[in-house]
């Protein structure tokens, strides 16, 4: 599973980079340092039963919080209750800026009483550790472009209440920290360029396709780059992982944006 997440984990260093040079004109990184380590040791901080009220839950988000901090993040917490008490986190880097790029997942498990020790790897605890490897790769060369342009700003954001509760209906999708967000406008909808939400990530075989038309054109980029990587050398042996493809999508922590009408991937 690891060579798939560490391909995917520089693709999605290489998808940023595009992004913050197109709306920023920021000057692209040439060289992207791999840090697996980092990847690893923060996978197994978060591989553990993490459900809204477990002590698993409470570690998880301290983690999230101080990691965030000790990169050099502005950071941020809104708590809520809704039966139990949840927490959204967000990190920014220009949290006074006009406009954002935003990168979120979320980083609950799902209360499963028939399923014992449920760790929820590939739905929430890979995409958090990709976040932060990310912080941790890029985030000084970001700083350091993102502190001559004020006028664009970078947002990761973890979602809390992403899975129902024993008391919700079996067929919900809970959604309620994205929900929150969106509600609260903790960052105004005006000012998010694009909401890219991770999610699903580091299963065997696994293909990613676009869900939308307004973003195609992002992800038949990212396909491109992967090729150009591959025919280069650069990427480890494994499946083609973004296939120029469109398929349906599925409920997820970028509705409640889509459904603000915001550009979504």
């Amino acid at each position: 599973m690891l060579a798939w997440i560490v391909t995917g984990v520089c693709l999605f260093y290489l998808l940023v980079n595009f992004l913050l040079l197109h709306w920023a004109g920021v000057k692209p990184l040439a060289r992207f340092i791999n840090d697996e380590n980092h990847l690893n040791a923060t996978l197994a901080r978060l591989l553990k039963p993490r459900w809204p009220g477990s002590l698993g839950h409470s570690q998880v988000r301290d983690f999230l919080l101080q990691e965030l901090l000790d990169l050099g993040f502005h950071t941020d917490r809104d708590e809520f209750v809704d039966g139990v008490a949840f927490t959204n986190v967000m990190g920014t880097i220009n949290p006074e800026a006009p406009n954002f790029l935003l990168l979120c997942c979320h980083y609950d498990t799902e209360n499963l009483t028939d399923v014992e020790g449920y760790l929820g790897a590939t739905d929430g605890a890979v995409s958090c550790a990709i976040l932060l490897n990310m912080a941790k790769t890029l985030g000084p060369y970001l700083r350091e472009e993102l502190r001559k342009r004020l006028d664009i700003g970078l947002a990761l954001v973890f979602f809390d209440g992403h899975e129902p509760m024993p008391t919700d209906r079996k067929d919900s999708s809970a959604l309620r920290g994205s929900k929150r967000f969106v509600r609260m406008e903790t960052l105004p909808l005006e000012s998010i360029e694009l909401a890219i939400a991770l999610n699903f990530i580091g299963a065997p075989a696994q293909a990613y396709m676009s869900h939308y038309d307004n973003t195609y054109m992002l992800h038949n980029r990212l396909a491109e780059i992967e090729l150009d990587l591959r025919e280069s050398g650069q990427l480890a042996p494994c499946h083609l992982l973004f296939q120029k493809l469109k398929d349906h999508d599925l409920p997820d922590d970028h509705y409640p944006f889509l459904d603000e009408g915001n550009l979504v991937y």
